[in-house]
């Protein structure tokens, strides 16, 4: 089963994606600000896949995913959820590692478009 962490301040934003994520038949596990997702990374190993809320105002935001991608490693796949398409903060989110962006607020539709292609069955080369 593919593990999805979900991080982000607001306990809606997780609560609801949670549940939607969990019924696509992930194993899903919520935090609140992205520095806790090393020692939650440490002590169950690397999500398949990331999902983080930026803010601009957070000026930390960037580095701490950094810190994030190089613990968890390139097999994460790492989402960013952002309010506005604010390209300086998508850049320097794109050179910390995030692979795509979902704006919030967002719903099912929106949640299955971006994160669809992670949540595929892994193929096996023989």
């Amino acid at each position: 089963m593919k593990t999805c962490l979900i991080i982000d301040e607001a306990p809606v934003i997780r609560k609801i994606a949670f549940r939607l994520l969990s019924r696509e038949g992930l194993d899903v596990d919520t935090l609140e600000k992205p520095g806790e997702a090393l020692a939650w990374i440490d002590n169950h190993g690397a999500p398949d896949i990331l999902v983080v809320g930026v803010s601009a105002r957070d000026k930390a935001v960037v580095e701490e995913i950094k810190a994030v991608r190089e613990r968890a490693g390139s097999s994460t796949h790492l989402v960013a959820m952002i309010v506005e398409a604010n390209l300086g903060l998508m850049t320097r989110l794109k050179r910390a590692g995030v692979e795509c962006y979902l704006y919030k607020p967002f719903d099912r539709a929106a949640l299955d478009a971006v994160l669809k292609r992670f949540m595929e069955p892994e193929t096996v080369l023989a």
